[in-house]
C-alpha cells in the first residue's frame, strides 16, 4: 500500500477504547468471537444498543449514505491472506517494538471489527481483540466507601495517548478507506451480510462520544473479584464508555477530541445515496 498512516481509524478506536480492558474485567470468562455465540440475534446485535450506549435517530450513523472509496482497494489481498501486508504496514507505522507489544499478528481485521462491534455493548470479550491490555492493574485509592480509581491510574495510558496526539485524522481515514473492503468483508463473516460496518462504525464513535464524564472520586465497589462503579448510572455505560471514563478527565477528553475529528474527516469522505454492506 502506498503511503499507509501508522493506524486505520478502526485499529484506533480498538487500541484506546479497548486497551486495558482485561485488568477490569480481571478473571471475565472470554467469550466467542462470532456473535452467534451471544444470546442477541445479528439483527438486533447490529444496531445501537438501549439505555446509555444508544444512539439518536438523527445520528449520521443511521442516515443514508454511502463511503467514496479509493480505486486503490480492488488491489487489496483476501482477508484470510490479509495478516502479512496489513501487519506490515501497522508494523512500519508504529515501529516493530510497538507493533510487538501492541498488536496480536493473528486476523486482525477480523478481531478489529469485532473489537469495535462489541464495544457499544456490556461486555468487549478478550477474546476478540487484536490488541495486547495496558500492563498492570487498575489502580486504587481508599477503602471499603472510599474505595475509588487513582488518580494515577490515567498515567498507566500517558504512551497511548501520546500515541494518539500523532494521529492526523484526514490520512488516517484515507487509509481506513483503502482497507474498506477487507473490513465490510469481515463484518460480513461475523454475521450481518445486510449490514454496513461503515454505519456500525460511527455509531461505536457516537457511542464513545456519548461516555459520562464523572469527576473524581470515581467510587468503587468490588463485590468479589471484579471492580464495579458504584454509581448505577456509570456501571450500565457500555464497555467503551466505562473504559474511556477510566483513562480520567484530561485523557477522556483528550481522546474524544481526537474522536470528534476522525468522526468528521470520516464524514467528509461520505456522501447521500442508499447505504448497503458496500458502506
Amino acid at each position: 500500500m502506498k503511503n499507509p498512516m501508522r493506524i486505520v481509524a478502526v485499529v484506533l478506536v480498538a487500541l484506546v477504547a479497548a486497551l486495558g480492558y482485561v485488568n477490569w474485567q480481571r478473571g471475565h470468562q472470554p467469550a466467542a468471537l462470532h456473535p452467534s455465540a451471544s444470546a442477541a440475534a445479528p439483527a438486533a446485535a447490529s444496531q445501537p444498543v438501549a439505555g446509555p450506549a444508544s444512539v439518536p435517530a438523527s445520528s449520521p450513523a443511521s442516515a443514508p449514505q454511502r463511503l467514496l472509496l479509493q480505486p486503490s482497494a480492488a488491489h487489496l489481498p483476501r482477508l484470510d491472506q490479509s495478516d502479512g501486508a496489513f501487519g506490515q504496514a501497522l508494523a512500519g507505522l508504529i515501529g516493530p517494538k510497538a507493533f510487538a507489544q501492541w498488536l496480536i499478528p493473528h486476523r486482525l481485521i477480523l478481531h478489529i471489527v469485532a473489537t469495535i462491534d462489541n464495544l457499544p455493548r456490556r461486555q468487549a470479550p478478550v477474546k476478540a481483540w487484536p490488541v495486547s491490555p495496558v500492563p498492570g492493574a487498575l489502580r486504587t485509592s481508599g477503602a471499603g466507601a472510599d474505595l475509588a480509581i487513582s488518580p494515577a491510574n490515567a498515567q498507566r495510558y500517558a504512551p497511548d495517548l501520546q500515541l494518539l496526539q500523532q494521529i492526523e485524522p484526514q490520512r488516517l481515514v484515507e487509509v481506513y478507506l483503502e482497507f474498506y473492503p477487507l473490513f465490510q468483508q469481515a463484518y460480513t463473516e461475523l454475521g450481518y451480510p445486510h449490514a454496513s460496518f461503515n454505519s456500525r462504525l460511527l455509531v461505536v464513535i457516537d457511542n464513545l462520544l456519548d461516555a459520562p464524564e464523572p469527576k473524581p472520586p470515581v467510587l468503587l465497589v468490588q463485590p468479589k473479584v471484579l471492580y464495579r462503579y458504584a454509581d448505577p448510572r456509570l456501571e450500565s455505560a457500555s464497555a467503551g464508555q466505562k473504559i474511556l471514563m477510566r483513562l480520567g478527565p484530561a485523557g477522556e477528553a483528550d481522546v474524544k477530541a481526537k474522536l470528534r475529528a476522525i468522526r468528521q474527516a470520516l464524514l467528509a469522505r461520505m456522501q447521500p445515496g442508499a447505504t448497503s454492506p458496500a458502506g
